[in-house]
């Protein structure tokens, strides 16, 4: 239940020039964890650390047309990211210590130091592409990282460097001195394919190689603290074993793997790993290796050999530049059309180019020729245009008045490139709307500009138009460390304090204009200590009515009468000496039999049988002594402090 909540509320957030969200940091600020984020096709400026965050990254348009350029180093421990290159000029480029995240049809291309490192965590690494790392292209050094499908090109040392307990099933290790070491490393190791580079395995442990292929320019096993197993496979060109025991090598076939369409040293263009009729990596002995035994050899072989190929041409999604279009793949036909059918990294490369004008113009185009020439004018693209007012006539969108696209071309030839798009830098700042320029008319405005004070304009974009300290920035006179509101002119130090909600005169009081009027007329301002300048029956000159719930004389309480005998206490502003005795209060009768002062006079049952109230006692036996007279005093004593302990509780 609880997951088919969390899939039911989990929404996707589009990035794009023209989407909701124009910055990958934008759409990840507002994600919640299970969200995906689609980015469009194009070129983002990011920085991306995505610890502690649950989100899936996918580049719609595959890592062809979506690239994530980054300075910084990209940090996953969840989530997903697939279908971007990953330009980065970081040391590393994509580093995880903990958790499983994904990655997924990524092109790493040319990192400082490392592509993808796993520190720590059980990471999924599929059907990447790793390129031209400054020493490492995939690397772990603890963890359990599952690498399918990947393929490593050219890192400066080691294609694939593993300790801890790694799975590398059916990927490609090309060129570089080492294609694949394993040290302190316990994992399974099957359907591989090492190409090139002085040493194709580097062990300093005991492990199991399963059915690869190994070979190229050399094919050495260097054999440091174990002996490898190989568990069938095939080794060709230079085969020999460096430091190993003779029977190293048992357990492996030499011989010609019979690929589709690859040579000793083959450019990755030119690469198809694909078993060619008769190949001995193929168990059946023709056609593609696709019944999935174990008995299978090579990067398409078990259980794990099921490459993709979303356009349906033929070529994994890997060795293919474009696995999104049909008509490119390495061997493709070349066509004037601007693109490169054949993955080999040039464009229209087999079409004819026109020369240029020479001489008299025979042919007749309509790219509109002023100098004529010895023969027809080529209109290459066919779009109308021909060299040399076409500037790019292999592209068919790319010609004199062609609307601009983002694509890091110049489509309508006026010598800038992606202007009027988000990718383009219009203002000529250097930065663009993708870069972060929040203004792309004003080369002033951008994220590394110097912000200027009181402009209102946020000079750097960061949304805020700052001032430094020491400024007067509303003008009133008074600078901002005076000034108790500097955006305010109106607010300052003994400012006019009128009824506005304000404290415009800076006084810590708000309104005090109002606090220093006598509102009603009753003589008394609020600063006075008016409760209800509104009111004449409020003010600490009025008389509180007892036990009425009401503070007419603007005491804080109500004067009350607690013994209810019609006289308030003092602490409400009455005279009646004892609250809880509804017997004493000015005025009353006294008792003499009671010891309570009755009166409230300050004296106690005077005037009884004879006493004159002159402190010196009297003759009938009220005063003190013993008897029937003194017990009943003592009584009503008692009585009253009875009375009273009742009453407060």
């Amino acid at each position: 239940m609880l997951a088919l909540i969390g899939a039911a509320v989990a929404a996707t957030l589009k990035v794009g020039p023209t989407e909701t969200y124009t910055t990958i940091e934008a759409a990840v600020a507002a994600a919640a964890d299970g969200d995906t984020i689609s980015v469009a096709a194009g070129s983002y400026s990011t920085t991306l650390d995505l610890r502690g965050r649950d989100l899936n990254l996918v580049g719609s348009a595959g890592p062809y047309s979506t690239t994530i350029v980054s300075a910084a180093t990209i940090y996953l421990d969840a989530g997903s990211l697939e279908g971007f290159r990953i330009d980065s000029s970081a040391t590393t480029a994509i580093y995880v210590d903990a958790g499983s995240p994904v990655m997924r049809e990524l092109v790493v291309d040319a990192p400082v130091t490392n592509g993808i490192w796993i520190a720590n965590g059980s990471p999924i690494i599929e059907e990447c592409l790793v390129v031209d790392s400054g020493k490492s292209n995939v690397v772990s050094t603890g963890g359990e990282p599952d690498v399918r499908r990947t393929v490593a090109v050219d890192a400066a040392k080691y294609n694939f460097y593993f300790k801890g307990t790694p799975t590398l099933t059916n990927s490609v290790s090309i060129g570089s001195p080492v294609g694949v070491t394993s040290v302190s490393a316990t994992g399974t190791w099957s359907h591989n394919v090492v190409l090139g580079g002085t040493d194709a395995l580097y062990l300093a442990n005991d492990t199991t190689f399963t059915n690869g292929v190994y070979g190229d320019t050399s094919y050495v096993v260097e054999c440091k603290g174990g002996e490898p197993t190989f568990a069938g496979g095939l080794g060709f060109d230079t085969f020999a074993a460096k430091g190993c025991a003779a029977t190293a090598l048992d357990g492996l076939s030499e011989g010609d793997p019979g690929f589709a369409d690859w040579a000793p040293g083959a450019s990755l263009y030119e690469m198809d790993l694909h078993p060619g009729t008769g190949s001995p990596l193929i168990d059946a002995g023709t056609g593609l290796d696709v019944d999935g035994t174990q008995a299978d050899l090579g990067v398409f072989g078990g259980i794990q050999g099921a490459w993709r190929d979303r356009d349906g041409d033929g070529v994994p999604v890997v060795f293919d530049c474009d696995d999104h279009t049909a008509s490119r793949y390495p061997g493709a036909v070349e066509r004037e059309d601007g693109e490169d059918q054949d993955c080999d990294g040039l464009i229209d490369e087999d079409v004819p180019v026109d020369t240029g004008d020479t001489g008299t113009d025979t042919g007749g185009d309509t790219g509109g020729d002023t100098g004529g020439d010895t023969g027809t004018s080529a209109d290459i693209d066919q779009d109308g245009y021909s060299t040399p007012l076409d500037c790019g006539d292999h592209n068919v969108a790319t010609y004199p008045g062609a609307v601009e696209l983002l694509d890091s071309v110049d489509n309508d030839c006026d010598g800038r490139v992606d202007e009027g798009t988000a990718g383009g830098d219009d203002d000529g700042d250097g930065w663009s709307v993708l870069a972060g320029d929040c203004d792309d008319t004003d080369p002033a405005v951008n994220p590394g500009a110097e912000e200027v004070p009181r402009n209102g304009i946020a000079d750097d974009c960061t949304g805020v138009d700052s001032a430094p300290k020491h400024q007067d920035n509303d003008d009133d006179g008074y600078l901002d460390d005076e000034d108790c509101d500097d955006t305010d002119p109106s607010t300052y130090p003994g400012a006019p304090d009128p009824t506005d909600g304000k404290d415009d005169d800076c006084d810590g009081l708000a309104d005090d204009d109002e606090l220093n009027a006598d509102a009603d007329g009753d003589g008394v301002t609020p600063a006075e200590g008016d409760c209800d300048d509104h009111d004449t029956n409020f003010s600490p000159r009025a008389v509180d009515v007892p036990d009425d719930y009401v503070d007419q004389d603007c005491t804080g309480e109500d004067n009350y009468d607690v013994d209810r005998d019609g006289h308030a206490a003092p602490a409400s502003g009455g005279e009646d000496c004892d609250d809880l005795l509804s017997t004493s209060y000015p005025g009353a009768e006294e008792n003499c039999v009671d010891g309570v002062d009755n009166d409230c006079d300050l004296e106690i049952d005077e005037g009884c049988d004879g006493d004159t109230g002159d402190g010196g006692g009297d003759d009938c036996g009220c005063g003190a002594g013993g008897g029937a007279g003194a017990l009943a005093v003592a009584g009503a004593l008692t009585a009253a402090i009875l009375r009273r302990r009742v009453i407060n509780s």
